[in-house]
């Protein structure tokens, strides 16, 4: 039984971090039809608001009582994290190769580390500072810095890519200000809608429908925003926080570190973009310094020689 339940947990992780890799590609290809990175967000906000609102009406109504102290927060929470960062996220898809923007974005759990120094005053272990040192070298090798052709990367994209870092970690430090007293539901609820009510100031729903019934390929168009606001944030979404309910949340975070492999594959195959040797470098410095970050090495080397002592 036990093992059915993790089978169905790595299987929805599975799924929400291919969902996840596939956001760039939707992202750019609406970009082909000139929609902003503001109108790509707005759609992703108002579709994950929708289908979240019907979702938590039929499995748990008690989400949409929320104090007013809770509802200021859940509304700030929402423009920082998701109006902000998503946009930061489909920036600066649109100006760097996709690859690229994923990887700097999955620098996040570093940033989240030192927010919570900041924040809360967390302590950073020696083994915290170290992982942290390697991602900011890890970093420098995605961007290819010392190279003619990291100079070419343009400034916008990677800087969008370094703060939708820094916001999408948010995500997880800011919940701690309002712990036991706001539920993740409610959170997430009002967040959305406060993203799609800000964007909406910033976005001609006019002029995105106009752009799209007026492409060459209409139907193509609306099932990438359909992809990129159902699937690959609300479906997505759902299926992390669901995982977690059969396999903890470290083997998740774990998991995660796959979504710039999908990203650079998905990449590659769609748009022919591929990773120079130090951007590979680069790429596995990350994955490896998040994994190690969220792996206590000693524990499992404890258990490791224990099993062979037995």
């Amino acid at each position: 039984m036990r093992s059915t339940s993790k089978k169905v947990g790595v299987s929805m992780m599975m799924l929400a971090t291919l969902l996840w890799g596939y956001m760039g590609v939707s992202s750019r290809v609406l970009n082909q039809i000139n929609l902003r990175s503001v109108d790509i967000s707005f759609i992703r906000a108002l579709s994950a608001a929708i289908m979240l609102t019907i979702f938590l009406f039929f499995t748990n109504r008690s989400a949409f009582r929320l104090p007013v102290k809770g509802l200021i927060f859940a509304c700030f929470y929402g423009i920082l994290c998701f109006a902000i960062g998503m946009s930061f996220y489909s920036l600066s898809v649109d100006n760097i190769p996709i690859s690229v923007a994923t990887i700097l974005m999955f620098s996040n759990p570093i940033w989240a580390t030192l927010f919570g120094k900041i924040f809360f005053g967390d302590t950073i272990s020696s083994k915290k500072l170290v992982i942290m040192l390697l991602c900011l070298i890890g970093c420098m090798c995605i961007i290819d810095i010392f190279s003619a052709r990291g100079a070419q990367l343009n400034i916008i994209g990677i800087l969008a890519g370094i703060l939708n870092g820094m916001t999408f970690s948010l995500q997880i430090v800011l919940p701690r200000f309002v712990e036991h007293k706001v539920s993740k539901d409610s959170l997430l609820l009002y967040g959305f809608w406060a993203a799609t009510i800000c964007l909406a100031f910033f976005v001609d729903i006019g002029d995105i429908a106009g752009r799209v019934a007026g492409s060459d390929r209409p139907v193509f168009y609306v099932a990438n925003l359909l992809i990129i606001g159902i699937l690959c944030t609300f479906v997505a979404i759902s299926l992390y926080v669901k995982s977690t309910k059969y396999i903890g949340t470290s083997l998740p975070s774990m998991m995660s570190a796959m979504e710039p492999v999908f990203a650079s594959v998905i990449a590659f195959f769609v748009f022919s973009e591929v990773m120079k040797s130090i951007q590979i470098l680069g790429a596995i410095i990350i994955i490896s310094s998040v994994i190690a970050l969220e792996v206590d090495i000693k524990k499992i080397l404890s258990v490791r020689v224990l099993r062979h002592s037995v």
